[in-house]
């Protein structure tokens, strides 16, 4: 037993390797050790300062790295501005409104900027701010892999075409990861996302009062779960907001769990049970929990690895896109 340990880190730390090499070879732990030595304790620091706060803005500075990274690469191009002739991702329909945190990273990069001038790119900070996030409500840790280099352009038509929308099936919900070079078994996990957060009440609308277009409930969903939506989120309030699992708030596999007794919310989280692929790990993320959170973890490294289509430079302030440094 006493070999056994060793040899199964050492095969983690070995496939962890490949996913990065595979996509970006400059990406390394130890990226910003000569440079900025201290560069993730600050995020670390700033991080539980802001989820301390606010335990919300957990859900919502993990969500930043997943739309970054699935439109365009691993870039930071979310947090552009729009300028006069650049209309940014930032006012894309999926992201205009929902998305928040921006002013949490800026205030990262300030202090980064004030320790280490020019050097901790913004596309690294949304790495290391989803995982910092993760692990303090509930998740594990996993390593970030750095190095990644800024992008200098953001278009907002490019989000409707590049994520995951709420009524994507199983099928479109595959097709979209894949074009990311992540496979089914990493939209499985990666859909644990939606262990935290909430969204607005409107997202599930159809299924709850128009399901099909036939002015009903979805026959699939919890007929209790369902009545209490429908006190939480009559029809005339569209934008008020319920939480995406039972465990609100905390980051576990309360989500899947909530998929198999049917009291799911969106329609691209159900659709994970239209898989016996789906339905599996599901299962097995309701039995083994802390299975389910070491798996995240892999798969967010994997994300994490998407190539930049356009790399830019380091950008000293993520709004704006300045001379290459």
């Amino acid at each position: 037993m006493a070999s056994t340990r060793p040899r199964s880190v050492l095969l983690l730390v070995l496939a962890v390797a490949a996913i990065v090499s595979e996509a970006q070879l400059q990406l390394s732990e130890t990226f910003y050790d000569a440079t900025c030595p201290q560069a993730a304790s600050i995020v670390q620091q700033k991080v539980n300062a802001f989820v301390d706060a606010d335990r919300g803005l957990a859900a919502a500075l993990m969500r930043l790295h997943f739309h970054d990274c699935f439109v365009r690469g691993c870039d930071g191009s979310v947090l552009l501005n729009s300028t006069d002739s650049m209309l940014t991702e930032k006012e894309a329909l999926l992201n205009k409104g929902s998305l928040r945190g921006f002013e949490q990273i800026d205030e990262i990069k300030m202090e980064l900027e004030c320790a280490c001038p020019g050097v901790v790119s913004c596309a690294d900070i949304l790495a290391l701010v989803a995982r910092d996030a993760t692990a303090k409500v509930g998740g594990t840790s996993w390593p970030v892999f750095l190095g990644r280099i800024d992008g200098g352009a953001s278009f907002a038509d490019e989000v409707n075409s590049s994520l995951p929308e709420r009524t994507d099936n199983f099928t479109q919900l595959v097709a979209r990861f894949a074009r990311v070079g992540l496979d089914t078994r990493d939209m499985i996990i990666l859909s644990g996302g939606h262990s935290i957060g909430q969204v607005h009440c409107g997202a599930f609308f159809e299924r709850l009062y128009n399901f099909q277009g036939l002015n009903i409930t979805d026959p699939s969903m919890d007929p209790d779960f369902a009545a209490m939506l429908k006190v939480q989120c009559p029809q005339t309030q569209p934008f008020g907001f319920m939480a995406l699992d039972a465990t609100n708030g905390t980051f576990d596999s309360a989500y899947y769990l909530d998929l198999l007794t049917n009291k799911g919310l969106l329609e691209s989280d159900v659709a994970l049970l239209s898989d016996p692929l789906g339905v599996e790990y599901a299962i097995r993320a309701v039995q083994d929990p802390m299975a389910f959170l070491n798996e995240f973890g892999w798969a967010m490294i994997k994300m994490g690895a998407i190539p930049a289509i356009e790399p830019y430079g380091w950008r000293r302030h993520c709004a704006f896109v300045e001379p290459k440094y």
